[in-house]
């Protein structure tokens, strides 16, 4: 322990001798601990931490999905499950909605969440007031309940302890508050919400009857028996999916394609951005690499001045071993600093995080430091310190004497070691850094084509709300016409306003499909039709979005609910099932119904999956032959859209005081927000490439200005002979290009393999893009012989015989 705080307080005295060394040591390896720990603490929160609930390890989500995508739950499905499983301890369910929420409080449009009765004791959650559902809540015949969350009892209800027993009406029903969830529980795999009711077996616009025909609108959640695996879950699910098919052959997801399985819960969380997560971990990491490396090279360059110190310790009997834990010492000593300071950034980094990507973050999950992340910081340190220290200690452990008399300008042999040791580790870091370098400049070409797609429709001033009515008070098909019509007639006349209509969805997105049979394809059950997306707009929407009309007529007034079943087809759909024929006045089967709808217009093609994704087949149906009680309603305007925002809720107001609006936003924002998570990435990458870019220059800058140092005798005699400056120059600069050129080389193999890991994130870009690939090695080279110049520059400067006096 004495020989401990001896090199203890010997290691520190010597760092304080040399400030300006220290802290450039201390910041470069802060900043890459300090970005380690950031993407950890995020990492940690999103993978690591375990969920707040009672044995999350035993926690399962089911799934019914094809070969593309997650079909949904119906309740023929669970119900199966719940009844006859033998896997499972206990099987819930949940479906996100929406309800127009009054009382204690102006009217507002809020999220809900329909769950089984048994959902919270599934999980182990407790309220914190009141108590949870009932098996009688839970029943179409019990009565209305609903669970509120922690900050809506203190924001609406102002924290009353009476609140259990008070009413609210969701879509004017009454509904009886019965408990309160405790603060900071969250449930990441539903989404935030404050309303909690039992009646899963209920969906806004649809009947009862509907939701037993086959509709996959549920989640299920599943806790597994103890000693019961996934797989012998997933073994008995196989069984259960094929006795579904046999009891239900008429159900839409009978399809054989279609299986059911199931996985950790946590995978339901986190499997969009998990392999996000592992590419920036790799990132930072690459750069804490560089960072050690870089401060490797400044204690090997440090190693010249203490060269004399080392070896008289040495002569006097300290041995190896003692010289080398004196080192180790002093690194490790500057790598907790640099963790300290790093632990701050990262701090500061993390809140920036989370401030920046919230939108790409799963939502409800708490991202902060733990012990966890304290413990991840002091490892990395020591382990940084160790990696950077090690290779120098070694080197100044060798010196004798002899040796660190004689004159280090004249090319040592030790000398020349520690410039090959210095010379590979910039190696490295070009290597490295070149791979991040290319990793960001694969995601800069994908954004800038994904800036670059042509969505289908024009996105400027148009502002757009979502209006869900409630069914109790708009049950009828007639009632929601009448409202929406009775809407537009009056936003259509507001000053300022071009063009008013009504769609089901957003733009870049579908929320329904059904099956469908166009004329001219094989007949085929139900079941295994192909599903398409469908669209219920007002005559207005091409005209309001300016989506072109390729062929036929749009929609118009008289397409009313007496009139024959119309749609209107986009190109993918028409280029399916007609390819080079004319596709107006073709008939196609949509959903169960038996009567054909004939094909009236072929709209252009619009991203309806996204930015990012190829565009569906899709059908658009006449909003009063398909009418839905949640609609979003979009206005062009001839000025900002925002502007017009109160007179448009004012019009909905006149027509009805008690429904709210919501999502109010304009379509550029919507389209801005589909390519923010492309951008949040490319921006991290972005940044920690241009980090890795600035330490791979410093150490080349650092490897010459040493190399310089330590050939200054030989490089005098050069000009004492004859050598002219320029020669001195061409030399210095060869030097570092071949450095550069050799970490390059490196970098490219490497990226050549691991780029392909990234081919999931690119957009119409491939991992083995050769723009990327010559463009990236060309701008590091550039840098690399402008680092390169500096100390070729100071090189012919030195004055012969200053050098020769020297030797």
């Amino acid at each position: 322990m004495q020989a401990l705080l001896r090199d203890l307080h010997f290691g520190a005295r010597m760092l304080g001798k040399n400030v300006g060394f220290s802290l450039a040591a201390i910041f470069t390896l802060a900043l890459g601990i300090g970005a380690n720990t950031a993407i950890f603490t995020v990492t940690n929160a999103l993978l690591l931490r375990p969920f707040p609930y009672r044995d999350p390890q035993q926690l399962a989500s089911v799934v019914a999905q094809d070969n593309i995508k997650d079909r949904g739950g119906t309740l023929l499905r669970y119900e199966l499950l719940r009844d006859h499983n033998q896997s499972f301890q206990s099987v819930a369910v949940w479906a996100n909605d929406n309800a127009n929420l009054t009382g204690h409080g102006e009217p507002l449009q809020a999220p809900i969440v329909r769950v089984s009765a048994n959902f919270f004791s599934v999980l182990g959650v407790q309220p914190q007031l009141g108590r949870g559902f009932t098996e009688e809540e839970g029943r179409p015949e019990g009565r209305p309940a609903v669970i509120i969350s922690d900050f809506m009892w203190r924001s609406r209800f102002s924290g009353d302890r009476n609140v259990i027993g008070q009413t609210i009406a969701l879509d004017a029903t009454p509904h009886t508050i019965v408990g309160v969830l405790p603060a900071g529980v969250q449930f990441p795999f539903v989404g935030l919400t404050d309303i909690w009711t039992p009646r899963y077996f209920e969906y806004s616009l649809m009947t009862p009857q509907r939701l037993r025909m086959g509709v996959g609108y549920l989640s299920t959640l599943a806790r597994l028996r103890p000693g019961t695996t996934l797989e012998r879950a997933n073994a008995e699910l196989a069984v259960l999916n094929r006795q579904y098919r046999e009891q239900n052959p008429a159900a839409p997801d009978a399809d054989p394609a279609v299986v059911m399985t199931a996985d950790p819960l946590r995978d339901l969380v986190v499997a969009d951005v998990r392999g996000k997560v592992f590419m920036l971990s790799a990132a930072v990491a690459v750069v804490l690499l560089i960072a050690c490396a870089n401060v490797a090279s400044l204690l090997l360059s440090r190693a010249l001045a203490r060269r004399r110190e080392i070896a008289v310790r040495n002569s006097l009997g300290a041995s190896r071993g003692a010289l080398v834990r004196q080192l180790l010492t002093e690194s490790m000593l500057l790598a907790l600093a640099a963790g300290v300071l790093g632990a701050g950034l990262s701090w500061v980094g993390t809140r920036a995080l989370v401030r920046w990507g919230a939108s790409q973050l799963p939502p409800g999950i708490a991202i902060g430091i733990d012990m966890r992340v304290l413990l991840f910081t002091l490892i990395s340190s020591l382990l940084a310190g160790i990696f950077f220290g090690m290779f120098p200690a070694l080197q100044l452990s060798r010196l004798d004497l002899e040796t660190s008399l004689r004159d280090e300008g004249r090319s040592s042999s030790a000398g020349h070691a520690r410039t090959q040791m210095k010379s590979l580790l910039v190696i490295g870091q070009v290597a490295l850094s070149l791979l991040l370098l290319i990793g960001a400049g694969l995601l800069l070409r994908s954004f800038g084509r994904l800036l670059g797609i042509d969505p289908g429709f024009d996105a400027h001033n148009v502002l757009t709300m979502n209006v869900s009515l409630p069914t109790v008070k708009y049950a009828k098909p007639a009632q929601q016409m009448a409202f929406f019509d009775e809407v537009l007639r009056r936003v259509s006349v507001l000053p300022g306003v071009r063009n008013a209509a009504i769609s089901a969805a957003l733009p870049l997105s579908a929320i329904r499909i059904t099956p469908v049979l166009p004329e001219g394809q094989p007949n085929a059950p139900l079941a295994e039709r192909p599903f398409v997306d469908i669209e219920a707009i007002s005559p207005q929407w091409f005209q309001t979005m300016r989506v072109p009309l390729r062929a036929g007529r749009e929609f118009s007034a008289a397409d009313n609910p007496d009139a024959p079943k119309v749609i209107i087809v986009n190109e993918t759909f028409a280029r399916r099932y007609w390819p080079n024929q004319n596709p107006v006045g073709r008939r196609v089967i949509v959903g169960r119904g038996p009567n054909p709808s004939e094909v009236i217009g072929v709209a252009a093609d619009v991203k309806n999956k996204g930015l990012a994704q190829d565009t569906q087949a899709q059908l658009y149906l006449p909003f009063a032959q398909l009418p839905w009680a949640d609609m979003n309603l979009l206005v062009r305007t001839t000025a900002p859209p925002r502007g017009i925002t109160s007179a448009v809720r004012a019009q909905i107001a006149a027509v009805d005081p008690d429904q709210p609006v919501a999502g109010i936003q304009t379509v550029d924002e919507l389209v801005n927000s589909s390519l923010a998570q492309p951008r949040f990435t490319m921006l991290l990458l972005g940044i920690f490439s241009a980090t890795a870019l600035a330490l791979s220059v410093i150490g080349i800058y650092g490897v010459l200005s040493y190399w310089v140092a330590q050939r200054r005798y030989e490089l005098g005699i050069r000009l004492a002979l004859g050598a002219q400056r320029a020669d001195i120059l061409r030399i210095v600069v060869h030097q570092g290009f071949m450095l550069a050129m050799a970490g390059v080389l490196i970098g490219l193999m490497a990226a050549l393999l691991l780029t392909r890991l990234m081919s999931s994130m690119l957009y119409k870009v491939g991992t083995l893009d050769l723009a990327t690939f010559a463009v990236a090695p060309l701008v590091f080279l550039s840098i690399a012989l402008l680092a390169s110049y500096l100390p070729a520059r100071g090189a012919t400067r030195v004055d012969p015989v200053e050098a020769l006096r020297g030797g």
